[in-house]
């Protein structure tokens, strides 16, 4: 998992939430540019994510509509490395890098069915990633139902350090993704979905900014050494999600499960309850809440032991996003119609992750407050 990885990792809910902020304009018109800016800050002065968001999406014909999306975000701060001084203290690495991302996708509407190919990229400097995609949306039942179907390939190249020459190398990682969902309208306030994924990982799968604590034999302290895991790795995902509107509330509930397991041997449980509350005609409130847990991956130590080397062999990580551990995430999210061409939003959560292995530093963990703002112009 590098370092684009990373920030997945650290924003939970970073630019899913960013994503979020122009849910409800995305109703009102078929044609759209929003701008959104996130600061991401955790405490104790470690990491910091700044990022600019550009999104639209244009009707060009009765059949096609073209949607493209640019980001580009800074990090920069202190992250742990997953060892530990002698004392105790937690080592940390400093990551400074600029990222800058791009997609693009066309919906075609041939009778039942939207056909989506899709490209994406992004880079940075010592992480390039491109993806293709191509998804179709059925509709039958009286479009009271979608059939979902999709795949997707990622080609990445990760920077890393060759441990015989010590030089700096680019290795490559593979990612497909299938999946297949249903949206099922249960009634004229009710909507139930579900999806189920399948991907595959391989290549350079370890995130060389982190460490693996070693003790060689007679040692009477450990040493950083670099992690390793496997090259590859099977994922299943299964989605569900419920959304209901309540008439004397002028409000709906959504709530979502998710399950996920993988073949390090993680397994996580993902919950959310989100609540749109409309206060007038202008003004729509979201609180919501997410808790994610998940067990260690199988070759997850604090620290391991074998005879001296400097690159022991077998699969080892001291990455405590490999660890036991659940998270909590909280916020708030408003939206205000100005008119019905421009809507303002702004947003804040606060996130937590916390080990439950009894054994990773607490210091480990981060804590995190994300600020969020947004302008959506619709026509």
């Amino acid at each position: 998992m590098q370092k684009s990885s990373n920030r997945c990792l650290h924003l939970q809910l970073g630019l899913a939430f960013l994503a979020q902020l122009f849910s409800g304009s995305r109703l009102h018109a078929e044609n759209q540019v929003e701008y959104g800016y996130e600061y991401y800050s955790e405490e104790n002065n470690r990491m910091t994510i700044e990022t600019h968001n550009v999104a639209f999406d244009q009707k060009l014909t009765d059949v096609f509509d073209i949607k493209g999306e640019l980001t580009y975000d800074g990090i920069s701060g202190s992250t742990p490395t997953g060892t530990l001084s002698p004392a105790g203290k937690v080592n940390l690495t400093q990551l400074d890098d600029i990222r800058r991302a791009a997609s693009l996708q066309v919906d075609a509407k041939l009778d039942s069915h939207t056909i989506t190919p899709g490209f994406a990229y992004s880079g940075e400097s010592d992480y390039i990633s491109y993806g293709v995609s191509l998804n179709d949306a059925i509709e039958f039942n009286e479009k009271n139902t979608t059939l979902q179907l999709g795949v997707s390939q990622n080609f990445d190249s990760v920077r890393n350090t060759d441990q015989t020459t010590l030089k700096y190398i680019w290795s490559d990682k593979y990612s497909i993704t299938a999946l297949i969902g249903v949206s099922q309208l249960l009634s004229p306030k009710t909507i139930f979905n579900a999806e189920f994924t399948f991907g595959n990982d391989s290549g350079y799968m370890s995130d060389p900014y982190r460490l693996a604590g070693f003790v060689p034999d007679g040692f009477p302290f450990s040493i950083g050494v670099p992690e390793r895991r496997p090259s590859h790795r099977n994922k299943e995902i299964l989605y569900t999600s419920l959304l209901h509107y309540f008439d004397p509330l002028n409000a709906s509930l959504e709530g979502s499960y998710r399950f996920y397991n993988d073949s390090y041997g993680v397994y996580a449980n993902t919950l959310m309850l989100t609540w749109h509350q409309w206060l007038g005609k202008h003004l729509l409130v979201e609180p919501m809440f997410r808790f994610y847990e998940q067990s260690a991956a199988d070759f997850y130590h604090i620290t391991f032991s074998g005879p001296f080397s400097t690159d022991p062999p077998g699969f080892h990580s001291s990455d405590y996003r490999l660890s036991e551990l659940y998270t909590l995430d909280s916020g708030l999210q408003a939206t205000v119609i100005i008119t019905d061409y421009l809507h303002i939003i702004a947003g804040y959560h606060h996130y937590e992750m916390h080990g439950l292995d009894g054994k990773t530093s607490t210091a480990m963990y981060p804590k995190a407050n994300v600020y969020t703002v947004g302008l959506s112009f619709l026509w």
